[in-house]
């Protein structure tokens, strides 16, 4: 999985089992956090946490297809992305 983190967003993809990719992009706006996902289903969340934004993009696949995403592995490399990317934003 690729992440991209450039100024105020995390981009990512997410697979689903036997299922297209989602691509995913996080975009830090002031406090709260912005996601879009596309591919198969498209959804938008907004929340304050990176987290809780994309749990509410997500809500179009279900809570099953949420559950098993969210507990991805695959979930580490984005999740530095934005601890940084908070770091970044909060020393600045």
């Amino acid at each position: 999985m690729a992440v991209v983190n450039t100024r105020n967003v995390v981009q990512f993809s997410l697979r689903q089992e036997s299922a297209q990719p989602l691509d995913v992009c996080l975009r830090r706006l002031g406090p709260r956090w912005v996601a879009e996902v596309s591919g198969p289903v498209v959804g938008i969340g907004l929340g304050l946490t990176a987290r809780t934004a994309l749990t509410a993009a997500l809500q179009p696949l279900g809570h099953p297809a949420i559950r098993a995403l969210m507990a991805d592995l695959g979930l580490l490399e984005p999740s530095v992305a934005v601890l940084e990317l908070e770091a970044a934003t909060a020393s600045a």
